[in-house]
């Protein structure tokens, strides 16, 4: 059964019957009563539990904030995570997600930012928000593994404390506990909130362009309109009427990241499909364990995750039989783990391409693909792609290499508090990104955006590094580039040039790195050089630095 697309996104029933995320979200809840939702270690939560609980949840920030105001949410995948975001959209509140790997230096910029007036974060990093700069916050809500698991939940927090020391010391004044106002506001409904459907629901931090970290500003039109694209392109297996039992998807990646923010909060919702959320996909065997219990329809991951549970024992044995996706996202899929997951798990890993900055949703594979093409696949509805040249001249020769420009109704209407909108006069987003496309339509990517390095699905900005690389002392001046590690994985590295009379080692600089960057962006290799190469302009030349190294 495949969809009729028709000609305008506003034409499609789904549009017609969602004005906005709110009425999308009580809308799937009513129409899938009785299915189950999300899980999290075994624990399930249904469509209609979910739905009493956001309605406490956006009570209470109904009663204590004004519709506009934004919420930082800095978590893990946990059951608490979709109440908090549905629950913050529900009472017009713009959510902020939040890396909880993220430093002080880094969530100080995002709350001031965002000028977030509350937080809710993990009691693991709740020590990390303790030190910050917390002047705009008027309120800090704690959250735990365990909540809304039960008896389960309270033996998995002990494990979490007290065994695997994950949650350090912290002392918040004032900081209210979820479970606490969750069950304070059972019951309620929250006062309605006249929510347009142009409202900003999310503001998506993403270093953009040009590497300064910026909030993209998505709205309810963005979501709703990536929710739609995505329900197009997928594989009717997934949502066919005549199916007997729901579609299972297992989440690996973090929600506050937007490809599974909109895969699994929102297009996985949207079908009436359960989400197991896996909490921290680095442990393997909980990971594994968890996997075993499902004969799961769908699996999101990155390259480096696929490569990982490849080579880990046990992962064979595991019951593909309705495995329909394989949806790989944030980071190119290589040859050899795509050959690879096809043998163990005869599904084709199916490429998707976006950005924050379109919700995130560009294009994808054609489900009826047999093999794997490295392509990034088609358009997405209602989404129109321009390569162009540097002269911004529109290229349109089969396999011509230029910019991969984009427009469409999930293209973000700006980033937020910045000079710098990121769109031209015509609303294309100019993404960076070097392509091509072939004669059947697919898209290549060749290249990506100039100076970025991708480090298992995560963007990291070479001036950010190295701003933080030159707050030391004895460093006089650094270039960082990304170069090939093992598997094909791109690491960050860092050439040094001290100044005169300073000695520093490696080991140093990487800790000192450690207390200031997130751990995917601190570098895996330094490099001392008696000079930096660099243009006229004293711009660093990122390209000699990685040709030599």
């Amino acid at each position: 059964m495949e969809k009729v697309i028709p000609n305008k996104l506003e034409e499609t029933e789904f549009f017609k019957e969602h004005g906005n995320l709110v009425e999308f979200f009580d809308n799937c809840c009513q129409e899938h009563n009785g299915k189950m939702a999300f899980e999290s270690f075994g624990v399930e939560i249904s469509y209609e539990d979910l739905s009493e609980k956001v309605n406490a949840f956006a009570s209470w920030l109904t009663n204590n904030f004004q519709a506009g105001d934004r919420i930082a949410v800095m978590m893990p995948n946990m059951l608490a995570y979709p109440i908090i975001v549905y629950g913050a959209l529900k009472a017009g509140i713009v959510v902020v997600n939040v890396n909880p790997l993220y430093t002080q230096r880094e969530l100080e910029h995002v709350l001031k930012d965002s000028q977030a007036k509350v937080i809710v974060a993990w009691e693991g990093v709740a020590n990390v928000v303790e030190k910050s700069n917390l002047s705009n916050v008027e309120r800090v809500m704690i959250t735990t593994v365990g909540d809304l698991l039960g008896f389960k939940g309270k033996i998995i927090n002990f494990l979490t404390r007290k065994v695997k020391k994950l949650v350090p010391k912290f002392n918040i004044d004032g900081a209210i506990m979820f479970n606490k106002v969750l069950s304070d506001n059972l019951g309620s409904n929250p006062v309605k909130v006249d929510i347009s459907i142009d409202n900003t629901a999310f503001l998506q931090y993403t270093g953009g362009t040009t590497g300064v970290s910026k909030g993209a500003v998505l709205s309810h039109r963005n979501i709703l309109a990536n929710i739609i694209q995505a329900f197009f392109t997928i594989d009717p297996k997934m949502y066919d009427e005549s199916r007997n039992e729901q579609r299972i998807a297992i989440c690996p990646l973090p929600l506050y990241h937007i490809f599974a923010l909109t895969v699994h909060n929102f297009m996985l919702f949207h079908i009436g499909g359960k989400s197991v959320l896996i909490t921290n996909p680095r442990d393997l065997k909980t990971f594994i364990s968890l996997m075993k219990k499902h004969k799961f329809h769908m699996i999101s991951g990155v390259n480096t995750l696929y490569e990982a549970l490849l080579n880990y024992d046990g992962f064979k044995q595991l019951d593909f039989s309705n495995l329909i996706m394989s949806l790989s996202g944030g980071m190119a899929a290589l040859d050899t783990t795509a050959k690879r997951w096809h043998e163990t798990t005869k599904s084709v890993i199916w490429q998707a391409y976006g950005l924050t900055e379109t919700s995130p949703l560009v294009s994808v594979n054609d489900y009826k693909q047999t093999e794997f093409t490295g392509s990034v696949g088609l358009p997405a509805a209602f989404t129109e792609i321009e390569i162009r040249d540097e002269d911004n001249n529109v290229l349109t020769e089969t396999n011509e290499v230029g910019e991969l420009c984009v427009r469409g109704p999930q293209v973000m209407s700006g980033y937020w508090n910045s000079e710098v909108s990121g769109l031209d006069e015509n609303n294309w987003f100019m993404t960076g990104d070097i392509a091509r496309i072939d004669e059947t339509g697919n898209i290549f990517i060749v290249d990506r955006k100039k100076d970025m390095i991708i480090v298992s699905g995560f963007n990291v900005f070479p001036n950010e590094v190295e701003a933080v690389v030159n707050e030391h002392p004895a460093v006089l001046e650094c270039g960082c580039v990304g170069v090939e590690g093992e598997s094909s994985q791109e690491l960050v590295k860092v050439f040094i040039v001290l100044h005169e009379g300073q000695t520093l080692s490696e080991e140093e600089i990487i800790s000192f790195c450690r207390e200031r960057l997130t751990a995917y962006k601190v570098p895996k290799h330094i490099e001392f050089i008696k000079e930096i190469p660099k243009t006229n302009v004293g711009k660093v030349l990122r390209r000699e630095l990685k040709t030599g190294s």
